[in-house]
């Protein structure tokens, strides 16, 4: 029994053009495949190269700083609400930028999840009662793609298995070890840096250098 007929078949000259031209689809297939495959590899390479860039601005010393700012903030009973302005304001425009990225598929959301997505939701539980007070002042759409982003880590959790729950309890009892660990790598970043940056003290009045009387 014959499979496959081929009398009447011819590879080369007249009457080959079927072969040569399933040669032709052949090889296209492959160098399309191999196109989308260098594409996928560069996706990745550049994925990769996004989010270790947003990691070391996450750990970068000006990052460091002013999140041990509203740490000690809410250590010291600030409500979440009025934790500094400037502190609280970069830290919603670092995430307000990735949302950005990751909403416009600059970023996968998957990757970024991967590597940052504790700190997202733990920062945008921290700092929501701030931003609503800012969305009174200046309309509905302040952080709009922070609060989208903390939704799409928060749904990537529950596909994970991770039943974290980021509220006001949580932030209340991590807050001491989060504010300890900032403090230590931001201890490191100075060292690395060479000299540490020291708010100036006090001018000291004549009053309080003047000599005691009954001295």
């Amino acid at each position: 029994m014959k499979f496959i007929n081929t009398d009447g078949m011819s590879f080369v000259g007249p009457g080959s053009e079927w072969f040569w031209t399933a040669v032709s689809g052949l090889v296209l297939a492959v160098t399309f495949v191999a196109i989308w495959r260098q594409l996928a590899l560069q996706r990745s390479a550049s994925g990769y190269a996004q989010v270790t860039d947003l990691s070391r601005q996450d750990m970068a010393e000006p990052m460091l700083r002013v999140k041990v700012e509203i740490y000690r903030a809410l250590h010291d009973g600030c409500e979440p609400a009025h934790v500094p302005f400037g502190a609280a304001s970069y830290v919603v425009d670092f995430w307000e930028d990735i949302g950005v990225l990751v909403r416009h598929g600059h970023i996968d959301r998957r990757l970024l999840h991967e590597t940052m997505g504790n700190g997202c939701r733990r920062w945008w539980t921290t700092l929501q009662p701030f931003i609503e007070r800012v969305r009174a002042e200046v309309g509905p759409r302040a952080a709009e793609h922070f609060e989208w982003l903390a939704g799409q880590m928060a749904d990537l959790d529950r596909k994970v298995g991770d039943t974290t729950i980021y509220d006001a309890e949580y932030i209340a009892r991590t807050l001491d070890n989060h504010m300890r660990n900032q403090s230590d790598r931001l201890r490191t970043a100075e060292d690395l840096r060479g000299f540490v940056l020291r708010p100036s003290s006090p001018a000291v009045t004549k009053m309080q250098t003047a000599p005691d009387p009954d001295l």
